[in-house]
C-alpha cells in the first residue's frame, strides 16, 4: 500500500509566527508605556493641562494650593534622597576598584570636570546662539501663584557637596584599608538605595514634573513663551544624546 503523504499545510507555523510578533509587539509596546520619559511626558502633559484649567476656574486658587503643596512635599522627599543616592552609588563603586582606586578615582574626576566645562560652554553657545538675546521675564501680567497650605520642609542630612566628599574619602579610605566589613555594608547600602529609587524616586517623579508643569501654566509662563520652551526642550534632548 502506498504510504500518505506528509502534509505541506505551512498555514499552521506561519500562524505561529504571526501569532509571535503581535505577542512581541505588544509587549514591546507595554514597555514603551511604563518606562519612565514616557511617564514624564504624560506628567508634562497632565500638568500643563491642569494649570490651563485652573487658570480659568473659579476654584482655580483653592486646587493650585493642594498641587502647589504636594509638589513641594514630593520636592522636599526627592531632594532628601539625593545625598543617600551619592553615597549608595559612588562609595561602592570606587571600593570596586581595588588597588587602582587612586588612578581611577583621579582620571574619572578629570574626564567628569572637562565634560561639565564643554557642557556649560555648548550649553552657553546654544543659547546666545539660538534663543533670542531679546528675551523677557514678562513678568507683568503673570498669575500670583496661592500660599501652601502647609509647609513641611525635609532637611537632607548632608549637602550635595558634603555627600560627594564623604562618599569618595570613604570609598577611598575602605579600599587603602581593605576593609572587607565597610564594603560590605556599603555594598548593601547601594542595594537599599536602589530600591528606594525603584519604589519611591522613580514613581513619584512624574507626579513632581507635572506638579511643576501646573505652576507654571497657571502663571501663564507656559503659555507666552511656548516656543523658547520647546526650543529649550529640544536643546536639551540634543544635548543629552551628544
Amino acid at each position: 500500500q502506498p504510504r500518505p503523504k506528509a502534509s505541506t499545510d505551512t498555514a499552521g507555523p506561519q500562524r505561529g509566527g504571526r501569532a509571535g510578533k503581535q505577542l512581541r509587539g505588544v509587549l514591546s509596546m507595554n514597555g514603551i508605556f511604563k518606562s519612565l520619559p514616557f511617564r514624564l511626558l504624560i506628567g508634562v502633559a497632565a500638568g500643563i493641562v491642569l494649570g490651563l484649567w485652573a487658570s480659568g476656574f473659579a476654584y482655580g486658587g483653592q486646587v493650585m494650593q493642594v498641587v502647589l503643596t504636594l509638589k513641594e512635599l514630593l520636592g522636599s522627599l526627592i531632594n532628601f534622597c539625593v545625598p543617600l543616592i551619592i553615597i549608595g552609588f559612588i562609595a561602592p563603586s570606587i571600593t570596586r576598584l581595588k588597588q587602582n582606586a587612586s588612578r581611577m578615582l583621579a582620571l574619572a574626576l578629570v574626564l567628569a570636570y572637562t565634560s561639565s566645562v564643554c557642557a556649560a560652554l555648548m550649553s552657553m553657545a546654544a543659547g546666545y546662539a539660538i534663543i533670542a538675546l531679546s528675551i523677557q521675564s514678562a513678568a507683568e501680567g503673570l498669575n500670583h501663584l496661592p500660599e501652601l497650605l502647609f509647609n513641611l520642609e525635609i532637611t537632607p542630612v548632608m549637602s550635595v557637596m558634603s555627600a560627594l566628599v564623604f562618599s569618595v574619602l570613604v570609598g577611598l579610605a575602605a579600599t587603602w584599608a581593605k576593609a572587607e566589613a565597610v564594603t560590605r555594608i556599603l555594598e548593601e547600602f547601594q542595594r537599599i538605595v536602589l530600591d528606594v529609587v525603584t519604589r519611591v524616586i522613580i514613581p513619584i517623579l512624574p507626579f513632581f514634573i507635572a506638579g511643576t508643569f501646573t505652576s507654571l501654566a497657571y502663571e501663564g509662563s507656559i503659555t507666552r513663551q511656548l516656543p523658547v520652551f520647546l526650543i529649550v526642550i529640544l536643546i536639551v534632548m540634543v544635548g543629552h544624546y551628544i
